[in-house]
Parts: structure tokens; C-alpha cells; sequence
């Protein structure tokens, strides 16, 4: 009887420490594959050019890269397709939601623009929209910023931190792993750049914060699809108002607006919903 004790206290304490190597693997391999995607955009601009950071070429290759990278760590960690909310638990209620959220936001934002416009605070160049600008940058926001950055982040780093620091904790994490990695646009060591200051830092905290709720939605739907359409669409938001000739203080400012809706009226309706 002795013995059986002994055993059974063994092989718990042996369990216990294949637990903690597991977090501390499902912890870390994120981290290392994100810190390869920021590298890889690195190494991009080296190879395209350091002033073709915004060009499409780059950001084609970039998310590219970066979906690779995401199924590799979904391979790596053995996370299933259900994990890593690729399959949907119910994509008409992630698809409605993931539009409803998204014009909460969006169109708040573009009416804020059109009243400062109206008002003659600013000025904006309507000719410069065109059904061709705006079709590329439809397929450039939900395709690359939406669904490529959210597979990776929502996919691939939080299904895997669901496994190593749990469901509440995830979507946070996530947030700010997201947010930091937005570092690669104003610090490059491979070619010397660096513009960190304090819009810059502001602009990654923003991320961080934007992030964290990209987390949230990701894990109440159980997918990534939901998140994807909200964050493509207020990249797309962006597009637009950069197009017209915002600055990017007139659009935080405008996108800031939605949020408020988001945060005040239709994130607690989503929050309240049934899956």
C-alpha cells in the first residue's frame, strides 16, 4: 500500500513538471515566432528598400510570411484547427457580429470626418477616392491586416497562451504582444532606422489596448473571423481617411469617436449575446 503511494506521488509530481515545461513551451514559442515575424519585416526593407515600408509589394510578402509563420507554430505546438479558431464554432453569429461591431466604429469615424469637413475645420480631397483605390484597399485591409495579422496573433499566439496562462488571461497577453511587435514600424537595426518618440509610443500602447479587445472577440466567438472583419475594417478606415487627406491626428481622433460607441453601447450588446 506504501509503495502504491509512493508511486502515484511520483507520477503526480512527474505530471505537475510536464505541465510547466508545456506552458513555459506554449509561452515561448509565440514570443520566438513573433519576434521572427518583426525580423522578417525587417529584413523586407532591407531587401525592398527603407523608404518602401508602405509599399504593397512589401506588405503582400510581409503577411505572407507571416501566415507561414502561424501555421508553422499552430504545426509546432500541435494546436488543432479548433484551437487555433480557424473552424468556426458558429460563423453566421462571427460574421454578424464582425460587421455589426465594425460599423459601430467605422461609420461613427467617417461621420466625424464628414462634419469637420462640412464645417470647414478641414479639408478633404473627395476626387482623390476612386473605385479602383478603394477595391485595392478593401483586399489589402481585410485580407492582409484582417485576416493574416489576426490568424497569426488571435490564431496561432493566442490559441496557443490559452493553453499556457488560460482563457482570461490570453486575450491580454495576446493584446500586448500585438501592440509591442507595432515597435517594427519606427525601429529597424538592420538599416539604423529609428523614430521612436512619443507619438510613436502612444501609437503602440493604442495597439496594445486595441489588441487586447481583438482577444475578447476572438474569444467569445471561438475564431479568428470575427476579429478579422473588425480589425480589417478600421484598417480600411484608416485607408479611406488617409486617401482623403486626414491627418493621422484627425484619424485617432475620428476612429477614437467609434470607439467610444464600441466601448459605451455595442460591445456590451455583443458581450451579452449568446454564441
Amino acid at each position: 500500500m506504501g509503495e502504491w503511494k509512493t508511486g502515484s506521488r511520483k507520477e503526480s509530481a512527474f505530471r505537475k513538471v510536464n505541465l510547466r515545461r508545456r506552458k513555459i513551451f506554449d509561452t515561448a514559442v509565440p514570443l520566438l515566432l513573433t519576434i521572427a515575424a518583426c525580423t522578417d519585416i525587417w529584413s523586407s526593407e532591407v531587401l525592398f528598400g527603407a523608404n518602401s515600408t508602405n509599399s504593397l509589394l512589401l506588405n503582400v510578402v510581409a503577411h505572407a510570411n507571416l501566415v507561414t509563420l502561424a501555421l508553422l507554430g499552430i504545426l509546432i505546438c500541435g494546436l488543432s484547427l479548433d484551437e487555433a479558431g480557424v473552424i468556426p464554432r458558429n460563423i453566421r453569429y462571427s460574421l454578424y457580429w464582425g460587421l455589426y461591431l465594425s460599423a459601430s466604429v467605422c461609420i461613427p469615424a467617417i461621420v466625424f470626418v464628414v462634419i469637420l469637413h462640412v464645417s470647414g475645420l478641414i479639408s478633404l480631397r473627395i476626387g482623390a477616392l476612386s473605385a479602383h483605390r478603394l477595391a485595392t484597399g478593401t483586399a489589402v485591409s481585410l485580407v492582409l491586416g484582417g485576416f493574416c495579422e489576426e490568424l497569426f496573433y488571435r490564431g496561432f499566439v493566442q490559441g496557443s497562451l490559452n493553453r499556457a496562462v488560460g482563457y482570461r488571461i490570453s486575450p491580454v497577453a495576446s493584446g500586448i504582444i500585438f501592440g509591442v511587435s507595432h515597435l517594427v514600424n519606427y525601429i529597424n537595426p538592420l538599416t539604423g532606422t529609428n523614430s521612436l518618440n512619443a507619438g510613436a509610443i502612444i501609437w503602440v500602447l493604442l495597439s496594445c489596448f486595441v489588441g487586447v479587445y481583438f482577444g475578447f472577440l476572438r474569444r467569445k466567438c471561438g475564431d479568428v473571423y470575427c476579429p478579422a472583419l473588425f480589425h480589417g475594417s478600421q484598417d480600411l478606415t484608416t485607408s479611406v481617411m488617409s486617401m482623403l487627406g486626414c491627418s493621422s491626428n484627425v484619424s485617432i481622433v475620428a476612429l477614437s469617436v467609434g470607439w467610444a460607441v464600441f466601448l459605451s453601447v455595442t460591445y456590451r450588446q455583443f458581450i451579452n449575446s449568446e454564441v
